[in-house]
């Protein structure tokens, strides 16, 4: 084994990594560095020692005797080894750290180019790609598609369009979970609506209202919002058509007495303030958090697109929202986009509403029923 040896200066240590691996390649291994004092027209520079460490062609038999002989003449070199530094090329105090970070990249270096490349993705069946391209027309994110579609081929007994749907339908079941409609009869409950402007939170709010009403139990209606110019007015407007009580809460000691005074309501429903300001937001939320027991339902709209609906949960992630809501199902060009919300909130969708009458476009969905909007009406495949 023997090696090849050659001395790099450069104004800084990065361009003579450079320049070392421009000159020597991947394998080549710092044994040395020191500072190079400059004059009165020149520069301190780095001086880099790097080797090359390779095998010496094996000597043809003709040649061999000769070779012994005229090594036995002479003595071998002495050549630095990978972890020896020789004398005079000791490494100044003030680079030894940069000389160990040098290495630590050379090495990370190597092994970069030394990976192997990643085999290709194995192609999938026909029926499994037209169906992909059928979620993405719905509106699912392209990675969940792929990946809800790899999950039923994988589940699939048979590659076949039929099997694949089968197994898809069941894997689409557990990415989506239905949960008890808000206005069905049960325990004194406290909610609180938040989501972004222009969803649609009071007239999803009068809905749950009137069917709560339906369904014989007592309501009223409470509304912290006290930026959006007439939102106190719609809803004391609801509450009135309704003939329940309604409630402004400016602070925590309103609210508080408006909860107060409701002690025998069954449902107690709080409007929210849509807003693009996460101070503002987290100031509601706190404010309903602040009543025992309330809960926080996030209310989505199904017209916006899988990547605003990814970006409104990521937004209201951190206040840990009990429910989900969808809303404008009707207006949607991609009603599918619900999924990005679902995967990524992993809480039960408990309304939807698709359209603006009180209170019959609002409805409590079942899994079948969300699993059928996320596929629609699918390709027709040959089995």
């Amino acid at each position: 084994m023997t090696a090849t040896i050659r001395i790099f200066r450069a104004p800084d240590t990065r361009e003579a990594l450079e320049a070392i691996k421009q000159a020597m390649g991947p394998d080549a291994v710092i044994i040395g560095t020191r500072e190079v004092k400059g004059g009165f027209f020149r520069k301190t520079e780095v001086e880099v020692t790097a080797a090359l460490p390779h095998e010496a062609p094996a000597p043809k038999p003709a040649a061999a005797a000769k070779a012994y002989a005229q090594k036995a003449e002479r003595p071998e070199p002495v050549i630095a080894s990978r972890h020896e530094t020789p004398p005079n090329l000791q490494p100044s105090r003030g680079i030894k750290d940069e000389l160990a970070l040098l290495r630590e990249e050379l090495k990370a270096m190597q092994q970069l180019q030394t990976r192997r490349e990643p085999s290709p993705a194995p192609s999938l069946p026909s029926a499994a790609e037209a169906l992909t391209k059928h979620l993405l027309n719905r509106g699912i994110e392209e990675d969940l598609a792929r990946d809800v579609i790899a999950q039923a081929i994988e589940r699939a007994p048979k590659q076949t369009a039929t099997h694949i749907m089968s197994a898809l339908r069941d894997v689409l079941a557990e990415r989506v979970l239905a949960g008890r409609a808000p206005w069905l009869p049960d325990r004194r409950r406290i909610i609180g609506l938040v989501g972004p402007t222009g969803v649609g939170k009071t007239t999803t709010l009068a809905k749950i209202a009137a069917r709560a009403i339906e369904a014989g139990q007592k309501v009223a209606l409470i509304t912290i919002d006290t930026f959006r110019i007439g939102a106190s007015e719609q809803l004391g407007h609801y509450g009135a058509i309704m003939k329940v009580p309604s409630f402004v809460a400016r602070s925590r000691a309103e609210l508080e007495q408006a909860v107060a005074q409701c002690s025998r309501v069954d449902l107690i429903l709080i409007d929210t303030a849509g807003s693009n300001d996460p101070k503002a937001v987290q100031k509601q939320a706190e404010l309903v958090r602040s009543i025992a027991g309330a809960q926080l339902h996030l209310v989505v709209s199904c017209a916006a697109g899988p990547r605003d609906l990814a970006a409104v949960v990521e937004r209201y992630r951190h206040l840990a929202p009990e429910r989900l809501m969808l809303t404008k199902l009707d207006e949607a060009a991609c009603p599918a986009s619900f999924l990005s919300a679902s995967f990524r909130l992993s809480r039960p969708i408990v309304a939807i509403t698709d359209g603006q009458r009180v209170p019959e476009d609002i409805r409590a969905p079942s899994t079948p029923e969300l699993v059928e909007l996320l596929i629609g009406s699918p390709p027709v495949t040959r089995s």
